[in-house]
């Protein structure tokens, strides 16, 4: 008989994409196993994505514009201009590889993907701006 997942909200998460999971993490071959430094706040390492991280101004699906900076000599942060605002968000881990930053105070979250970056409420789950890319240098943006 199989072992049964107990039955909890999970926030964000369903429980079959949770329980898939812990699957994925207990079925891995080849995967290393938990470190206990880990959940004591150790350095988190980083998988190097295939891609360079996305910056300067960039127009959204939506007509939204925003520009990305990036904040010291790598990508562990960025400075973020949206709605006239600046926001500092922290790189976070992924097992994706995708660049993830986030700003828990704000409830900011960004995503980049080789195709496009998006950047979400975390704090209301909506998307705010969507398929957002580089503007080509030498483009004019006009103020809205």
């Amino acid at each position: 008989m199989k072992p049964s997942l107990p039955a909890r909200r999970l926030p964000g998460l369903s429980r079959l994409s949770a329980a898939c999971g812990l699957l994925l993490v207990v079925l891995a071959p080849g995967a290393p196993a938990a470190d206990a430094s880990a959940a004591h706040g150790a350095q988190l390492s980083y998988p190097v994505p295939s891609y360079k991280m996305k910056s300067g101004w960039m127009v959204c699906g939506s007509r939204e514009r925003i520009d990305v900076q990036a904040e010291g000599p790598d990508d562990r942060a960025i400075r973020l201009t949206w709605k006239g605002r600046h926001y500092l968000l922290q790189r976070k881990p992924t097992t994706t590889g995708a660049y993830h930053f986030d700003d828990r105070k704000a409830g900011l979250v960004m995503i980049q993907i080789p195709a496009k970056s998006m950047l979400f409420d975390n704090k209301h789950m909506i998307r705010l701006a969507d398929n957002c890319n580089p503007v080509p240098a030498g483009t004019f943006l006009a103020r809205k």
